[in-house]
Formats: structure tokens, C-alpha cells, sequence
């Protein structure tokens, strides 16, 4: 999933240091969107994709957008 995000750990690492080590999750997502709105449509875009294209019953395995965010923030936080 993430591989369609170009310098995604720099990215983070960029996100983590406009906001400091200490941000609260919802700080992360928030200052990720303002500095990586294209990337944050990609994520939207991809999940939607995801929801079109898995059959009625099923579940794909990418949690929603903000859920993905608040993943990335937890395995990523220095």
C-alpha cells in the first residue's frame, strides 16, 4: 500500500519534525495533510478503489484512511 507514496519515511520524518516527537495522532494526521495533501488524496483514493473492487461481504485489508494515518503514526513514532 504505501509503496505509491514517493519518500514515504522521509515524509513521516518531516511530518514528526514540523510537529515534534511528542504530537498527539491526530496532530501527525492533520500536519501530514497540510504538507502532503496530494499523498493524502492518493490514500483516499486508493481505500475507495479498494472498497469498489472488493466483492459484498469481504473485507480488503487497508483500513480506512484516517485509521492508516494513525498506523503510520504508531509504527513511526520516534
Amino acid at each position: 500500500m504505501g509503496s505509491f507514496i514517493k519518500f514515504k519515511k522521509a515524509k513521516i520524518e518531516n511530518v514528526f519534525k514540523n510537529t515534534g516527537s511528542n504530537c498527539s495522532e491526530e496532530e501527525f494526521v492533520t500536519t501530514f495533510k497540510l504538507l502532503y495533501p496530494d499523498d493524502w488524496l492518493k490514500i483516499q483514493d486508493f481505500w475507495l478503489n479498494e472498497e469498489r473492487c472488493t466483492p459484498p461481504g469481504k473485507k480488503h485489508p487497508m483500513p480506512d484512511p484516517e485509521t492508516y494515518m494513525k498506523e503510520m503514526y504508531r509504527n513511526h513514532k520516534p
